[in-house]
């Protein structure tokens, strides 16, 4: 019973400094949420934090969070998924592929970070590494140009049907219009390169 009443308070804690940040961003929306997470081991206020961090561009604040937010919440795959996107945006591309690896072996079905995992290695010049990935990832994408692309880099069959670098052929299609504000608790849309919250807001003023 008691633990039942703390675990009420807690989710009623967060909830209030929810509203309380409600139609802030970046540090200003941070700076609620840092009073939130001292009085609230609530995912949804970890995440928003993490997120306002993104939004300020303050990528190693978000990185932390994240990770204090894994330690409490093991396999929360959004958490997962800000932490790479958050390495990715602050250079550390090393530590970016270790974070798209870990979340494959974590969820091995997950098609869409193996596609960014294949990009990632495209783009870096890793052509066995894209080429052994592809082998796998052909199986549940054979259209994919990326996949085919990679596929090419060992075998001519395959080289002769991909698509050339930067053809539209190639290029994936990112998700909405990016005058539509993404969804603050769609992470995956984030990684995949849409914009964040506050710079959907900025571009459709830009546009009114």
């Amino acid at each position: 019973m008691l633990l039942l009443v703390s675990c009420t308070t807690e989710k009623e804690m967060a909830a209030r400094y929810i509203e309380k940040a409600y139609g802030l961003s970046g540090s200003e929306a941070a700076s609620v949420y840092e009073e939130a997470v001292a009085e609230a081991s609530d995912s949804t206020v970890y995440y928003n934090l993490a997120y306002s961090y993104l939004e300020a561009g303050e990528y190693n604040m978000a990185i932390r969070t994240a990770d204090e937010a894994l330690n409490l919440f093991p396999g929360m795959l959004r958490f997962m998924y800000l932490r790479a996107y958050a390495l990715r945006e602050s250079g550390r591309y090393y530590s970016y592929e270790k974070a798209l690896g870990e979340i494959l072996a974590y969820d091995p079905g997950n098609d869409d970070i193996r596609g960014m995992l294949l990009e990632h290695y495209i783009k870096t010049g890793r052509k066995k590494d894209a080429a052994a990935l592809a082998k796998e990832a052909v199986l549940w994408t054979p259209e994919n140009g990326d996949v085919l692309m990679a596929l090419g880099y060992e075998s001519d069959f395959f080289r002769a049907i991909a698509p050339s670098a930067g053809s539209p052929d190639i290029a994936e299609e990112k998700g909405r219009d990016w005058s539509e504000a993404p969804f603050i608790y769609s992470p995956l849309r984030i990684l995949r390169g849409e914009r964040l919250l506050s710079e959907s807001s900025a571009a459709a003023q830009q546009d009114s």
